[in-house]
This record gives C-alpha cells, sequence and structure tokens, in this order.
C-alpha cells in the first residue's frame, strides 16, 4: 500500500461493502467469500474470481469495472508463457500486480492496433518482460499541460493538478510494488522545460498563440513552473522504496537529431521524400504511409490559414516584440526568446515529409533504446496514442532486438474523452492527468 505496509486481498472486501455504489449482485456474493474461493486462474469458482477481483479494482481505483474488463483479467493470465502460467505464479500476480494492469490499461484481444487500446499481446509481453528484470525501470514521456475548455485549447494551464498526476504515478507505483519479480523500481518520467526546444512538445497552434501576442516569455515560465511542480511530486521519498525523477527531454531530442543526421544526412529537413532517389526503409515507410496525414495537420504553415510567407516575413519583428514583452529584460532572457522562436521557425518550415520522419523516429528511437536497455519498461502517458507510434516502436524495439516479434512490452494508459467523467473503470483517464 502506499504507506509501505501489506494487505491481504481480503482486507478489501469490508471497505467494498460499506460503497453504496457497488452494485447488489456483487455485494451479495463478496459477503459470502471465503479465503479457498480465491482459485488465481479463475477457473474453479469464476463468478467468485471475477467478484473478487472487481472489489479490488474498485478499491483501488474508486471506479467499477465493467464484466469484459474483469474478464480480460484472466484472459491475460491464459495467455502467459507457461513459464509464467504456474501456479506458484499466477497465486503470486492474480490479485497484486494484476488488478494494477487491468485498472491502468485498456485492452483487446485482436492482433491489429487500436488507438487507446492495447494488444493482449503487448501486455502479456509486458508481464513477461518485468518477471525478467530485477530493478525495472517505467520510462514514460508527457507532452505540454494544455487547458481543457474551448477558449483554453491553444493555451497551457497555469499549475499541474498534482493531485490528478499523483493517481497516474500510484498506478504505475502499484505495478512495480506488486511485481513479484522485482526487489526495487524505478519511473522515470520526461517532461519539456523552459528551453530553447519548448515547441517540439506542444501543438503548433499553441507555440504560435504566444508568439503572435508576445507572450512566448510567458509560455517558457508556465513551462518552467509544470516542470518544477511535477518534480516536486516526483522527489517526494516513497515509503515502498520506489525511485522516482522528473527529467528534462532536451538530450532525447538531440538523440533523435542526431540519429537522423546521421541515419539520412545533413539536409533531412528540407528533403522531399516523396521524391528523392533512396531507398525507403520502414521507418521512411511508417512516416510517409502512415504518420504524414497526422502531421502535416500540425504544422500551421502549410494550411491556408497560415501562410509561411507571412509569418517568415515578420519573423524579427516577432523575436523583437516578444523580447520586449517579457517581463524579464535580461540578456540571457533575451536569448532564449530568441533562440525557441527560430527553433520554432526552424521546424515549421520543415518539409512536411520530414517533420513526418522526425515524429516517427522519436517512437523508433524510444523503441531500440528500450530493446537494448537491461532495465527499461515503457508506458504511455503522453496524449496520443496513434498507429505511426506504435508501429514506429515496434520498428525500432525489433532492430535493437536484432530479431522480428509479434508482440512489444508497450502500453498506453487509459485515456477518455475529454468530457467523459463517471463511476466507471471505462472513464478513469490517467494519461492526460493534467485536465
Amino acid at each position: 500500500m502506499s504507506d509501505g505496509n501489506q494487505c491481504s486481498v481480503f482486507d478489501f472486501i469490508v471497505p467494498c461493502l460499506q460503497q453504496g455504489e457497488l452494485p447488489d449482485h456483487l455485494r451479495q456474493t463478496l459477503s459470502s467469500l471465503k479465503k479457498e474461493d480465491a482459485d488465481p486462474f479463475g477457473v474453479e469458482k469464476s463468478s467468485k474470481w471475477e467478484c473478487l477481483m472487481t472489489a479490488i479494482i474498485y478499491c483501488l481505483s474508486g471506479k467499477i469495472p465493467l464484466r469484459q474488463e474483469v474478464l480480460r483479467g484472466r484472459q491475460i493470465i491464459m495467455a502467459l508463457p507457461a513459464k509464467l502460467r504456474t501456479r506458484d505464479v499466477v497465486d503470486k500476480i492474480a490479485f497484486t500486480l494484476l488488478p494494477y494492469i487491468l485498472i491502468g490499461f485498456k485492452s483487446h484481444l485482436e492482433e491489429r492496433f487500436q488507438s487507446d487500446s492495447n494488444v493482449v499481446g503487448d501486455i502479456v509481453s509486458f508481464i513477461t518482460r518485468l518477471s525478467e528484470i530485477e530493478d525495472p525501470m517505467a520510462l514514460s514521456f508527457l507532452c505540454a499541460h494544455r487547458g481543457r475548455s474551448e477558449s483554453e485549447r491553444h493555451v497551457l494551464i497555469d499549475s499541474v493538478q498534482v493531485p490528478k498526476a499523483l493517481v497516474t504515478l500510484n498506478v504505475i507505483k502499484g505495478i512495480l510494488a506488486n511485481n513479484p519479480w522485482g526487489t526495487s523500481g524505478h519511473i522515470r518520467w520526461y517532461q519539456q522545460g523552459p528551453t530553447e526546444w519548448a515547441c517540439l512538445n506542444m501543438f503548433p497552434e499553441m507555440f504560435l498563440r504566444y508568439l503572435v501576442t508576445g507572450k512566448i516569455s510567458h509560455l517558457l515560465t508556465l513551462l518552467g513552473r509544470h516542470f518544477t511542480e511535477l518534480q516536486n511530486l516526483m522527489g517526494i521519498t516513497d515509503p515502498t522504496g520506489i525511485k522516482t525523477e522528473l527529467m528534462e527531454m532536451d538530450p532525447l531530442t538531440s538523440e533523435v537529431l542526431d540519429f537522423l543526421q546521421r541515419k539520412y544526412g545533413n539536409s533531412w529537413r528540407s528533403t522531399d521524400y516523396f521524391n528523392v532517389s533512396m531507398k525507403r526503409d520502414n521507418l521512411l515507410e511508417i512516416a510517409l504511409n502512415v504518420a504524414l496525414p497526422s502531421v502535416a495537420r500540425q504544422m500551421p504553415f502549410y494550411s491556408a490559414q497560415h501562410a509561411q510567407e507571412q509569418y517568415l516575413s515578420r519573423k524579427e519583428s516577432l523575436i523583437s516584440q516578444n523580447i520586449e514583452g517579457s517581463h524579464d529584460s535580461s540578456p540571457m532572457r533575451a536569448n532564449l526568446i530568441r533562440c525557441a522562436i527560430e527553433r520554432f521557425f526552424q521546424t515549421q518550415i520543415m518539409h512536411p515529409t520530414a517533420r513526418a520522419l522526425y515524429e516517427t523516429s522519436f517512437y523508433y528511437v524510444w523503441g531500440k533504446r528500450s530493446a537494448q536497455s537491461k532495465r527499461e519498461v515503457a508506458i504511455g502517458i503522453d496524449r496520443d496514442h496513434g498507429d505511426f507510434q506504435y508501429l514506429a516502436w515496434k520498428e525500432g524495439y525489433r532492430e535493437g532486438l536484432e530479431a522480428s516479434v509479434q508482440n512489444i512490452p508497450l502500453l498506453y494508459a487509459r485515456r477518455t474523452a475529454e468530457d467523459c467523467v463517471g463511476p466507471a473503470l471505462k472513464d478513469y483517464s490517467l494519461r492526460q492527468f493534467w485536465r
């Protein structure tokens, strides 16, 4: 538990029975449960297994799962490799690790990609990976914490909602703390700080809104505040011994840019990859055939609404306007504002195919790094879960292992529609926790 103590799964029954939202049929079954009813496989006494799993999920999350979501837990157990499907192993994970997996990740049985859901085979791969690591590190990335309402769509929120961030953090902690194979655990989140690369990890329309109103300095201030707030949260010592830390995104940005320059040459930013005499590798195929439509919509200079020439001709005046509008008149701040705006223009005048390649390469590099790491498991808590991200991560993971793989240990946390709030587990939102 969060205080470092352990409890029996049956300790969840009494507090669960005290909740008014509990359906009557669950209340009746829970009232009659005995310890010998806790068959970890859920085969011999399936209805009682479902009821106990529901009670644990409800007490941990405050959300009631659908029956199909509970049954998915049994399907995950049956899909585990033979070495993990033993009575001893399943007894250790069925009512401890597995509830946190079911809380954190929506899943489906088909092998094809589905946005905001995980292939059951990938969940099995994730659990298998955990079983092979003594000190696992759960690594995730965050995007900018923007507002929720229509009027706030393209502005950053004033402060991170720490209680909501804590829920997401605790689900990941729950996985590591209840991992029977690990002796310790480590959670590392990456967040964009107030640096010259600020534009790369937010919607371009957001940066553009601050740019044309002369408020890039305010944008940087908010990014710094968000980073500090999350850093303070991650810096709290955990009673279970799990280490948590927040890292700056810039080193990873540099890693991706260096990779692109080595692989595609110094002029990769301006290259039209549809019209270049080079053999397309798998990464480029993903970028052009899968990522490009999504990425092109995020390049305002290539839309009718925002003409490239209009903004390029105003670049210097926009830089001056933003420096003059800064609350900090120091040369260091002025230089940061100039560099941040220069990076934005550098990014937005990329050829659309090159921008698609950059976005795809971020996930490719992450996947390859994960495959080559001895302790990393990947949990997606950034806002979007698109097919190009999944395919690029899988391609990087495959190349990192130098082997063909069917399933990968990358899981994306639950995400709901922005206005979806309710008592059901399907309404649980862990990815855009800043809303």
